[in-house]
């Protein structure tokens, strides 16, 4: 620790202040203090101190009391919210006779929160309601000090007594004006931050219980979004909803005084107001639609980032960089260009409002001089100050108006969410009561009662006395389809639901005349109906099924038959349409392998309680000692996000230890065992499925075939939807379908590895592995316990002042058409707009007193209406140019920083959360585009006018001159005192909100997971937990603005009384309309300091969210040129596909060993390779190498004669293909996945969907002719499963593992290249699907050369060469005969895999 070098450190002693440790943290002193130092934020003293001296750290902010903590705070509102809900449902049950088309009212949340915090925000506007009376008073009294001093001038008061009295009065009410405002705000603020706390909490448990069809109208982007921009919205209107509640009362006030003052003239004056006032509220109403619009681009650029993050090395392998560029770019220009609209209105209205008080008095003061009503100094110019009180009460409506608007989407947008269907009892008893035998007896399913929102049943009591785990007696259960149902744009959920019924009415009607096509089946059906039931999964039907407790169960059958269906349907989480299902027991479902960002041990016990002895157990079933042994700390070493440090075997033995440690009744797991090798599987077979589980009901879904025998009975599915069930033997005898599978896989690898599974193939050598990892595993070995096993590299904060690189890249990145000029025209106007702002007033001076006694009046109206005018039309330009500037910024650094983000080495994006990202796009964009140009205009605006007033009181007093640098420094101290902590304090909170995002956004990815372990207790204390931490710096954020104001305030208060007393003590001989003058602009000055004050520290802080993006924009690492202009290959290359590695050596960073060691390899044109190898042998760093991904240490590779180091890696990326381990979809259509740029023709697409047998041929002319076309009612449902039209959900969850590697299999044929690299690309498809796509790659890629990293040896025993690679060094290489002929490595892999001559 040691002390920071600040502007007035020397004032200050020289000790360093210790860091507090946890246990002796204070609690938030806000509510301990004595109310005396809460009137002036005194109770801040202490931190602002230690952050002005040195760098703020976590632990020294204040531990939050528990009433502002987000679980107090939550459970009052819940309470709140559940009167109101009741109240709302009697009222409506009064209407109709039952509650099926109840909805929430719209204001019900905002309600709900009021009620949680009605004491303090009902203070904050009585503190607004005194400082408007404050304010609004203060002009009787300048008025008396103005009269007093004309009479001092004509020497009717003799002494200064009044004139003091009057001085010390105006001084009072200008310091509690000042106090009140800041009490307002601060306590408006914190309600604010409490009620995003509140919202945040409230959205995370909601996630937990939507239903299905909601989960379609919600996607987690769409969450997202809610969660940072509608919320940070919410947020800050709260701030300012009091000012439309107390504003009449300064408009009364001011109103009836300027009657009082100059008489009915006032009148025109504020008529023209009232008609302002009009204007500017129906002006937001139509920002209110153009936000709407820009909601949704916003929605959409963001689901896009999260795709590109969550699949970036997906789109580098395929080199889609631009196409997603452009993609997002597309996107951000639309948004942008509604969003300049709506900063040019606001601004239009802003400019008007800011310079209505010189409008408004002007229209008065020509029709008192019209209609020969002049009054004295005093009266016009106390009237003055009413004007600009009236404009300062109305300036802030268009700013709480604007942002009331953008909160009351953002109360809908959550209401909508927040109503959205979940399990719901009452609607489902009559349903019951309809449907007789409509039941589950899920005692206790694997989901919080939440989810039973999945489902359509009741449950009842499990019978505990039933020999019966599960029973499945006559079942239909289908996947609810939502695609064109709610084609609709989704937030309009009114219109959905309109349309939603009217299609269930369809629907049934449909339901009845196919029961009629297919009972008269010679009624040839309708095209449309015979196209549907084209490959579109039927569900599962008239499924009979018991399962004893303690049973084996195995659910085996081809690709997309089901398997992992039957599991969700006896999990609860599909429709269970007709029949009944009973679960007897606690019961969990262990399916796609969701990893957090958390230790293994965490993982693993996942919210349980640690018990060593059963531990151990589950972490020897599941075959996972070797790979602790292997990670730097053990079960305690961190994961990387996503699991982007495990393999794919470790992964899905961690999620199998995760289920295992639960200790149910009944396990269901899908294909557990598929990403593991053929020893691993037999141990997990032995130990676990024969072992720790024996006494348990485990139903294991798969396609390895080796284990079958294991199993008490079988389930196969037939793949039209039936089932059939039995023991081995049985079903060989009669189930055709059954046989012919089993013979596929007469690969008896696992079978094998089962009976002697401790024959444990030479153990892998230690040092091997733990190289394997260490490559993945950002840890430099520092004796460090603490960072042993940390991946993710903490947040990088900058820390004091932001750079004025920074700030001089944004204006030039702003400047546009303007080019350099861009800031010397801005200042020149600015000056301009303030010059003519003053003068405007001391040209009416000039009038009141005739300064030139031979003109006429015209003379100084005409002037005086021209000044006006000019003031307007400046200050307009002024505030567009703002906008311009900031557009053009907002909109390049975004660009800028996606471009960068796209072309990131994988390491970097292996050691970053994708929260984290994500945040640059979400949060620190939205600052960059809404609100970091309205801070600024609230800065700029009243310094300008500040420097003016002070230079316009010099010139008139020059004494003045001498207070100028004590104001100047005082004000210099307290801002510089108060930046030292507030920007550490706001860059504290910007990093634990990073963590709260990251926690949400994996909290909604594993959302299934959670559930089935009913988790949710662990996450939600989870993200309480990093919302108090966020909560413990945004609440010093708000607290010290507003010790910085009062404080500045004492200032102006300094200020107002110097120039007071200069005035009636005559110093200088100063009339009194120059009196009236000056003090109308010292009184204006106090709400002007704190303004400015405010807004620059609001600038500064959010100068960091563009700090964030330009360090994403300028200064992330980049892989190699994605495009050398100075080297391109031919287009024709490569034209033979010959490979060869010349002495290549890699490693994944410099401070990590080798893992690809002086390896020489030539692959002739059209050879196919098979390359295999132990787990961290090196095999997937092959390709690492030839795509480029981590650029070689020492070597070369060549195709065709040409260095690939040398091109672009666009130019080589893009001709060579590859199937990766896990097919990654995204979202849209099959045409997207299929080419996202667009540069193949239809024809060709659908020819390759064809070759790779997702289409009959026989099929393919009738399904080109039909197109999506919601207007024809043409919805996704009447479309072939894999048309091109056809939408592909989130990560392609619509479509099974092996359908989504079938269409991975189809890009390849679309780039239709020389090069093929399959990474163990049939590991996760059962033999059928396999031996398809093996036949596949044969006849259609017969010209490739081929790299096939596999995984089961059986499926390179026909390539012509095998390469086996052991410790980054091929060990040998030949053809598969001759290797295995020569008893060495290979032929001790196939005896494990059973393989003998005959296969080859």
């Amino acid at each position: 620790m040691k002390n920071e070098s600040r502007l007035f450190s020397w004032l200050f002693s020289k000790k360093v202040p210790p860091v507090t440790p946890e246990e002796e943290r204070i609690p938030y002193r806000w509510t301990q203090v004595n109310p005396f130092m809460r009137l002036g934020f005194w109770w801040l003293w202490p931190i602002l101190l230690k952050g002005y001296k040195r760098t703020l750290l976590p632990q020294d902010l204040w531990t939050l009391t528990p009433e502002l903590t987000t679980k107090v705070m939550h459970d009052a509102y819940e309470i709140n919210l559940n009167n109101l809900l009741k109240q709302a449902k009697a009222r409506h049950l009064k209407k109709n006779p039952d509650l099926t088309n109840f909805e929430w009212p719209s204001w019900i949340v905002a309600w709900a929160l009021f009620l949680t915090f009605k004491w303090q925000y009902s203070w904050s506007c009585i503190c607004l309601a005194l400082s408007f009376c404050c304010q609004a008073l203060s002009p009787l009294i300048t008025r008396r000090l103005i009269d007093f001093v004309e009479l001092r001038f004509f020497n009717i008061e003799t002494n200064y007594n009044k004139g003091i009295g009057y001085t010390f009065g105006s001084v009072i009410l200008i310091f509690l004006n000042g106090l009140t405002v800041n009490h307002f705000f601060h306590c408006a603020m914190m309600t604010g931050a409490q009620s995003k706390a509140i919202l945040t909490k409230s959205l995370l448990l909601k996630s937990f219980t939507l239903s299905a069809r909601s989960r379609y109208i919600f996607p987690i982007g769409r969450i997202t979004s809610l969660m940072s921009t509608d919320l940070s919205r919410i947020d800050l209107a709260i701030g300012f909803q009091p000012l439309i509640i107390c504003f009449p009362i300064p408009v009364i006030i001011a109103v009836v005084l300027l009657l009082v003052n100059i008489g009915v003239p006032a009148l025109a004056g504020i008529g023209l107001f009232i008609v302002s006032l009009v204007i500017c509220v129906l002006l937001t109403g139509k920002l209110f639609s153009i936000r709407e619009t820009v909601v949704k681009y916003t929605d959409q650029r963001i689901g896009l980032m999260r795709e590109v993050l969550s699949n970036l090395k997906v789109i580098k392998f395929y080199a889609w960089e631009l196409a997603y560029k452009l993609n997002i770019a597309d996107v951000r220009q639309k948004e942008m260009k509604h969003l300049f609209t709506i900063k040019v209105l606001r601004n239009f209205i802003t400019a008007y409002a800011v310079t209505l008080p010189i409008l408004t008095s002007m229209v008065s003061f020509i029709t008192m001089w019209a209609s020969n009503r002049m009054k004295s100094p005093g009266e016009v110019f106390s009237s003055l100050s009413l004007f600009s009180i009236l404009a300062q009460a109305i300036m802030l409506v268009p700013v709480a108006l604007a942002t009331g608007a953008d909160a009351y989407i953002g109360f809908t947008r959550v209401t909508d969410f927040l109503s959205a269907s979940q399990y719901n009892e009452d609607l489902e008893k009559k349903l019951d009561d309809a449907n007789e035998k409509f039941y589950i007896n899920a005692g206790s399913l694997a989901y919080g009662e939440g989810n039973s929102s999945q489902i359509s049943q009741r449950y009842e009591s499990p019978d505990p006395t039933s020999e019966n785990a599960i029973e499945i007696k006559d079942a239909h259960f289908i996947w609810e389809s939502f695609h064109d149902q709610l084609e609709a744009d989704a937030w309009d959920l009114k219109q959905a639901r309109q349309k939603l019924m009217k299609k269930e009415k369809h629907a049934l009607k449909m339901d009845e005349k196919d029961n009629f096509y297919s009972n008269n089946s010679n009624n040839g059906s309708n095209a449309s109906y015979s196209d549907k039931s084209i490959n579109q999964f039927p569900g599962l039907t008239n499924i009979n099924l018991d399962i004893k407790r303690g049973e084996f169960i195995i659910i085996t059958g081809i690709i997309g038959s089901g398997k992992s269906s039957l599991l969700s349907a006896m999990a609860g989480f599909m429709k269970l349409n007709s029949g009944e299902l009973n679960v007897n027991d606690d019961l969990i479902l262990c399916s796609n392998p969701w990893i957090q960002n958390a230790t293994v041990r965490e993982n693993i016990l996942f919210g349980e309680q640690f018990d060593p002895a059963y531990y151990k157990r589950v972490i020897h079933a599941c075959a996972l000692e070797e790979d602790l042994d292997i990670l730097p700390a053990r079960d305690l070493t961190e994961i990387g996000e996503r699991g982007i440090t495990l393999s794919g075997g470790q992964k899905a033995r961690i999620n199998l230890a995760r289920a295992v440690y639960s200790q149910k009744q009944i396990f269901l797991f899908d294909d557990v065992i598929s990403a593991v090798d053929s020893r691993v599987g037999g141990h997990i077979v032995k130990h676990l499925f024969q072992g720790l589980l024996k006494n348990k009901t485990v139903i294991l879904a798969t396609h390895q075939l080796g284990i079958i025998d294991s199993a008490d009975r079988v389930v196969f599915l037939n793949g039209n939807g039936s089932a059939d069930v039995g023991t081995v033997p049985d079903l060989l005898q009669r189930n055709e379908l059954f046989e012919r599978l089993i013979e596929f896989s007469k690969d008896h690898e696992i079978k094998e590895a089962a009976a002697n599974p401790d024959l444990n193939p030479e153990k892998m050598s230690k040092g091997e592995e733990v190289q394997l990892i260490q490559q993945q595993s950002y840890t430099e070995q520092t004796g460090e316990d603490d960072l042993l096993g940390r991946i993710t590299l903490d947040e990088e904060s900058a820390t004091n002042a932001i750079s004025w690189d920074v700030y001089k890249k944004y204006i030039s990145l702003g400047s546009g058409i303007f080019g350099w000029t861009a800031f010397p025209v801005f200042i020149v106007l600015v000056a301009i707009a303030t010059f003519f702002q003053v003068f405007t007033n001391t040209w009416l001076s000039y009038w009141m007193e005739k300064k030139w006694r031979n003109k006429t009046d015209k003379f100084y109206v005409g002037i005086y209406v021209g000044l006006t005018f000019l003031t307007v039309i400046f200050t307009a330009i002024e505030f567009t140019m703002l906008a311009y500037l900031n557009n053009n910024a907002a909109e390049l650094l975004n660009v800028k920083a996606v471009a960068k983000v796209l072309h990131v080495p994988m390491s970097y994006m292996d050691t970053t959360p994708m929260g984290r990202i994500l945040n640059r796009f979400t949060k620190d964009t939205d600052t960059l585009d809404n609100e970091i140009c309205e801070q600024m205009r609230l800065f700029i605006f009243p310094l300008a006018l500040i420097i003016g007033i002070v230079v316009l009181c010099i010139s008139y007093l020059p004494w003045f001159a001498i207070f100028v640098p004590f104001l100047i420094f005082g004000f210099v101290f307290f801002s510089n005192f108060y930046q030292g902590s507030s920007r550490e304090i706001k860059r504290l909170e910007a990093t634990q909100r990073s963590l709260v995002y990251n926690n949400f956004n994996e909290t909604l990815t594993g959302m299934n997971t959670i559930q089935a372990f009913r988790a949710e207790h662990v996450f939600v204390e989870k993200n309480d937990r990093f919302l108090d931490n966020m909560n413990e710096a945004y609440y010093l954020s708000v607290a010290t603005q507003r010790w910085l104001c009062v404080h500045l305030d004492i200032l102006a208060s300094a200020f107002a009384l110097v120039i007071c007393m200069l005035c009636i003590t005559e110093q200088f001989n100063i009339s009194a309309s120059s009196t009236g003058l000056l003090l109308s602009y010292v009184i204006q000055i106090v709400g002007l300091l704190s303004l400015t004050v405010r807004a620059m520290t609001e600038v500064e802080n959010e100068m960091n969210s563009v700090e964030r993006l330009h360090n994403y924009a300028f200064e992330l690492p980049q892989e190699a040129p994605y495009q050398k202009t100075e080297f391109t290959p031919p287009t024709e290359w490569p034209s033979s596909g010959y490979i060869e590695f010349d002495h290549v050596s890699l490693k994944y960073r410099p401070n990590l060993p080798h893992v690809l060691k002086d390896m020489n390899l030539f692959v002739y044109p059209g050879e196919k390779v098979g390359i295999c190898g132990r787990t961290g042998a090196g095999k997937s760093s092959i390709m690492t190498a030839l795509y480029r991904l981590v650029e070689l240490d020492e070597g070369s590779i060549r195709i065709d004669g040409l260095n690939i180091a040398d091109m672009g890696l666009r130019d080589l990326r893009s001709k060579l293909s590859i199937i990766p381990q896990d097919p990654v979809l995204f979202h849209g259509s099959i045409r997207k996945n299929l080419d996202p740029s667009s540069q193949y023709s239809d024809d060709l697409l659908w020819d390759s969907l064809r070759r790779c047998g997702l289409i009959e041929d026989k099929d393919l002319p009738k399904l080109m002719k039909a197109k999506h076309d919601v207007e024809n009612s043409v919805g996704y449902d009447d479309l072939h499963k894999f048309h091109l039209d056809q939408l592909v959900e989130d990560d392609g969850t619509n479509f099974s593992l092996g359908e989504r590697q079938l269409i991975a299999l189809a890009r390849a044929l679309v780039r239709n290249s020389k090069i093929l690299i399959l990474d163990e690309a049939t590991s996760s498809v059962d033999f059928g699907t396999d031996l398809m796509i093996q036949e596949t790659i044969a006849r259609e890629f017969g010209h490739c050369t081929i790299l096939c990293i596999a995984h089961r040896l059986k499926t390179i025993v026909k390539y012509d060469r095998i390469i086996v690679m052991d410790k980054g060094k091929i060990v040998e290489k030949g053809t598969p005969r001759g290797l295995f002929d020569a008893y060495d490595h290979f032929r001790s892999m196939c005896d494990k895999a059973n393989i003998t001559s005959e296969d080859f």
